[in-house]
């Protein structure tokens, strides 16, 4: 999974490379004449609408902590490439969407093979029913066994299906 991690890394630094007006805010830092900052809060790929939606918070910095006190939705389709804000529509370059539709289809493999690496019983569990048994004597852990020690198969989908496999 940390090949996809990586690949979509690379992406969307591709994506977020565009070169923007030099005076345009930087909206990682608090506005001087305000003390506001904005901050990202939810990302949402809809694969039915080909939409993706995101909320970005606007607030201030209380006490170490981000407090919002508004936010505001944005959703861009890179089907039809078009950006919508607050009702207002503007379209964009055709090359941005075709960047911004290859970007989010790393992302859908990523989470279709994250499925295969889960369902094929992957990775070391981390629930509270998995962790080291103690002896009831002296409190020490005793060793159990580790999922890690235990070789599974390759994972072989069902005849007929087609499944897009990365290295883990």
């Amino acid at each position: 999974m940390k090949t996809a991690l990586v690949l979509i890394s690379l992406a969307a630094a591709s994506f977020a490379a565009d070169p923007k007006p030099v005076n345009a805010p930087d909206v990682r830092q608090p506005s001087e004449q305000t003390g506001e900052t904005k901050r990202l809060g939810s990302v949402t790929w809809n694969l039915e609408s080909h939409q993706l939606v995101w909320v970005v918070q606007t607030g201030s910095m209380v006490n170490g902590e981000f407090v919002a006190t508004s936010e505001e939705k944005y959703a861009i389709s890179p089907d039809e490439a078009r950006m919508i804000v607050s009702g207002e529509e503007r379209g964009f370059d055709g090359q941005e969407a075709m960047s911004l539709h290859k970007i989010l289809d790393v992302l859908s493999l990523y989470c279709a093979q994250s499925v295969v690496w889960w369902d094929d019983g992957q990775g070391t569990p981390a629930t509270p029913s998995n962790r080291p048994k103690t002896d009831s004597k002296d409190g020490k852990p005793v060793k159990v066994g580790h999922p890690d020690d235990v070789k599974k198969p390759p994972y072989k989908a069902p005849a007929g299906h087609i499944v897009a496999r990365a290295w883990f």
